[in-house]
């Protein structure tokens, strides 16, 4: 049976598909585990359409992603943030690296959990240390690494 989280995670799945729910919470809450006292993180699964809009919105980029995080206010007792994950994008991903969805959704959101509690992926050495973090909560969350992983479809047309 597995620990009961310090953290409360919701996941809200807006595609009407099914999602590995619990995966994502597990992930989610392994990423915050060191890092955080116990945290609210709300995380959206969404359609490409939906994940554009938020970043045409709050980043002035009009194209669809694959995880954009929304930190909160600092005052005591906010919650820490959301996370939204486009589920069209996250397939082709994981069909691209040749990984699970499963395996692919883990990863955007312990991506996006960190993101959350500060690290950031702009420079070299940055993601770096932002890769080999991802990839220690991965393995205590129960995924097999990827010491290559990266939003490989950045920059591609949206098919």
């Amino acid at each position: 049976m597995e620990p009961h989280s310090r953290h409360s995670i919701s996941v809200v799945n807006q595609t009407g598909r099914r999602i590995p729910r619990r995966l994502i919470e597990r992930a989610v809450d392994r990423a915050l585990g060191a890092h955080r006292p116990p945290a609210v993180v709300s995380v959206l699964v969404c359609e490409e359409s939906e994940i554009r809009e938020l970043n045409r919105r709050f980043r002035k980029v009009d194209e669809a992603t694959d995880v954009l995080t929304f930190p909160a206010g600092s005052f005591p007792g906010a919650p820490l943030g959301d996370i939204a994950i486009a589920l069209p994008y996250a397939e082709r991903q994981a069909r691209a690296r040749g990984v699970s969805l499963s395996q692919e959704l883990g990863f955007l959101a312990i991506h996006g959990a960190l993101h959350l509690v500060g690290y950031d992926d702009e420079t070299e050495s940055d993601r770096a240390t932002m890769l080999a973090e991802m990839n220690r909560v991965a393995m205590a969350a129960g995924f097999a690494p990827d010491l290559e992983w990266s939003s490989i479809l950045h920059g591609e047309a949206v098919s």
